[in-house]
């Protein structure tokens, strides 16, 4: 089997030897477990009943064994399954709705235009790729905008809860991004319940008085896990797209002439460079999968981004095209019970902004040195200068 060290800074899941592993079988070694490569296994064990989230296990294999990040992680609606997971998410499903994203939809390009005046020869991650999801989603929450650049940097690195095998300050980031988010939604679960306004937590807030089917705690990890679904993944999908752009730039020139491709754009630009460059699953029971024995307790690391490429699932997957029509859906959002509530939200996003980038500008150029994130977790650019054709 091959050994992926997914560990190391420079490590990507699009290197050409993670590709010829991916080649020669459908699994590789590493130093968090096994490294899941191909298409048609992450899409079955993503929906296997023998694996679950791991819950406190994931935690303790990386230190953390109490505090706000235990405290929050172990409650996590991810981390039910059965009737306890419907129960959570069902309080959730009556409130964020499709109606609720269409009616975020003018909001959505209104922002985009105007984040757009200012993107050129500048920090995409900081001009625009931060700041549209992060307005979009104080907007569904109802989150003042005197708020919006602390509430910025606690959405930004709790998202780095996938990345604490890269070590250095990672946890102590995450748990002061937790703290700091457990009492602003406390006070918002307050003020919504007596001033209720038409946004998703007075909705929620509604919902949860009216049966009480989730304890105030489960609400309020409900809402945390909300905010760093909402905004961490979306903002690192768009500078992923941006920077997927600014190397095909003949492919940015179609989406300007073709605007009807957005949707399409946007799917593929999602498989491409997915910002949930991997999905972690845990192992309930010892099985054995494709002649591989797997222990109970044995991590699995779905390499999402690698998958997503797989010519097996996508003829011609290696290359990039937003003519392609790709039959196999996408693997970042989860499958089964999980799926991704955010999913909707995040293509409703993307295809509002997309459409009038390339409409307002040439193809995007990268103009400096970008900076990452670690390749395992929420992957993309924390820095991102970019100008325009």
């Amino acid at each position: 089997m091959p050994f992926l060290n997914v560990v190391d800074p420079a490590f990507s899941f699009t290197a050409p030897e993670v590709f010829d592993a991916q080649d020669s079988g459908w699994c590789a070694d590493s130093p968090v477990g096994p490294i899941v490569l191909r298409y048609a296994e992450v899409a079955e064990l993503l929906r296997d009943r023998r694996l679950d989230h791991g819950g406190d296990d994931y935690l303790r294999r990386n230190g953390v064994t109490s505090g706000p990040i235990h405290d929050w992680w172990v409650p996590m609606i991810v981390n039910h399954d059965g009737a306890d997971h419907r129960r959570l998410r069902g309080l959730v499903g009556r409130s964020f709705t499709a109606r609720t994203i269409d009616r975020l939809r003018p909001f959505i390009r209104a922002r985009a235009e105007e984040l757009a005046d200012h993107v050129d020869e500048a920090d995409f991650v900081d001009t625009f790729a931060n700041r549209l999801p992060l307005a979009v989603m104080c907007e569904l929450l109802g989150v003042p905008a005197e708020d919006y650049d602390v509430f910025s940097v606690w959405t930004s690195d709790i998202g780095l809860i996938f990345g604490l095998a890269a070590g250095g300050d990672t946890a102590d980031r995450v748990e002061r991004a937790v703290a700091g988010l457990d009492g602003y939604v406390d006070t918002l679960i307050d003020e919504k319940a007596k001033n209720p306004a038409d946004d998703l937590i007075s909705s929620m807030v509604a919902a949860w008085r009216a049966d009480r089917a989730v304890t105030r705690e489960e609400l309020r990890n409900l809402l945390v896990t909300l905010v760093f679904g909402a905004h961490d993944n979306t903002r690192h999908q768009f500078s992923n797209t941006m920077v997927t752009f600014a190397e095909h730039p003949a492919q940015w020139t179609v989406l300007r002439d073709r605007p009807e491709l957005a949707g399409r754009a946007i799917t593929e630009s999602m498989r491409w460079r997915p910002s949930a460059a991997t999905v972690f699953r845990r192992v309930a029971e010892d099985f054995e999968f494709r002649g591989l024995p797997i222990a109970a307790g044995t991590f699995m690391t779905m390499a999402v981004a690698t998958a997503q490429r797989d010519p097996r699932a996508y003829p011609g997957g290696r290359s990039f095209d937003i003519t392609a029509t790709r039959e196999a859906p996408l693997l970042q959002f989860g499958g089964g019970p999980h799926y991704c509530l955010g999913s909707a939200l995040a293509h409703a996003e993307l295809g509002e902004a997309l459409p009038i980038l390339a409409r307002r500008f040439g193809a995007p150029i990268i103009a400096g040195e970008v900076t990452w994130r670690p390749a395992i977790g929420i992957h993309g650019p924390d820095m991102l200068p970019l100008r325009f054709g």
